[in-house]
């Protein structure tokens, strides 16, 4: 469908529900656009007012097939008719297993690998930071400039931008080391770091939020030459990369490096809220 523009931008409908946000919404929830959605389908939305706009944010990095793509509706419509929340805690359910026999076979890592899921992308870094910790016994996290990895009070701390996402939110999780990116000066001694106490690397594959900038070939592969000698968990965050946003399903594919972990979220689920970590099994 092409783009079709009805009506002055925001149209009336649009006006009056901004109105209405104004006195019910909190103020930290921006938006980008001053029009309301009313219906998506693949690359088109189309407002309360009947404007059909191209959609270049994808939710963020969220609809990498599209908007409401048939076997996405057919299978939520089949799985609602079922059960929608039994908790996996409580009681545990075959797709469950099933995504992560999936994915375990999907990602580039050549080991066993097992997985965990969660509700965003955040929790999918801060979960994978929390099971780097607990392998290792190690409590310093190693991240890069131009880092995006989440608005929790950890995450956050490891993302790089100090405006809008970090200003007036500190203090800040403490033992978090940046280094330079995309070239990586891994010289811990001059930066005086203890590679022994650091449990993780985490790093973007390509910088999204930092300006699209991707890493060098020879930066990754240093990483990984230097999480081995020192027996740190090298993390690929690819929630945004992740799920053909780079060519590859997975970005790191492109380095031919493997990493121990993968975060992902995002496009893993056409929009629902899901996200996991997948990795090395031990």
């Amino acid at each position: 469908m092409k783009a079709n523009i009805k009506t002055a931008i925001p149209g009336p409908r649009s006006i009056e529900l901004s109105k209405k946000r104004s006195a019910t919404v909190a103020n930290g929830h921006g938006s980008v656009s001053g029009v309301f959605i009313d219906k998506a389908d693949g690359s088109n939305l189309i407002d309360v007012d009947g404007n059909v706009f191209i959609d270049y944010a994808g939710g963020i990095g969220t609809m990498n097939i599209g908007h409401s793509h048939p076997r996405v509706l057919a299978a939520i419509k089949e799985q609602v008719d079922k059960y929608i929340h039994p908790c996996f805690t409580v009681a545990p359910y075959e797709l469950y297993v099933t995504l992560a026999e999936r994915l375990s076979e999907l990602v580039p890592i050549s080991a066993d690998c097992k997985a965990a899921f969660f509700n965003s992308g955040a929790e999918s870094v801060e979960n994978a930071v929390k099971i780097s910790k607990s392998f290792t016994g190690r409590n310093s996290i190693l991240v890069f400039s131009h880092a995006f990895h989440g608005r929790t009070q950890m995450t956050m701390s490891m993302t790089y931008k100090e405006d809008p996402y970090k200003k007036g939110f500190g203090p800040f999780i403490p033992n978090i080391h940046r280094l330079e990116f995309p070239e990586i000066d891994l010289d811990l001694d001059r930066l005086e770091i203890d590679p022994k106490s650091i449990a993780c690397a985490v790093i973007e594959p390509v910088a999204g939020e930092g300006g699209f900038i991707p890493a060098s070939l020879k930066a990754m592969m240093q990483l990984r030459e230097f999480c081995n000698e020192h027996d740190i968990i090298m993390v690929a965050d690819e929630v945004q990369t992740g799920f053909g946003r780079t060519g590859s399903l997975f970005a790191m594919s492109q380095f031919g490096v493997e990493p121990d972990m993968f975060t992902l979220a995002k496009s893993i689920a056409g929009g629902l809220p899901l996200s996991g970590v997948v990795g090395r099994a031990r």
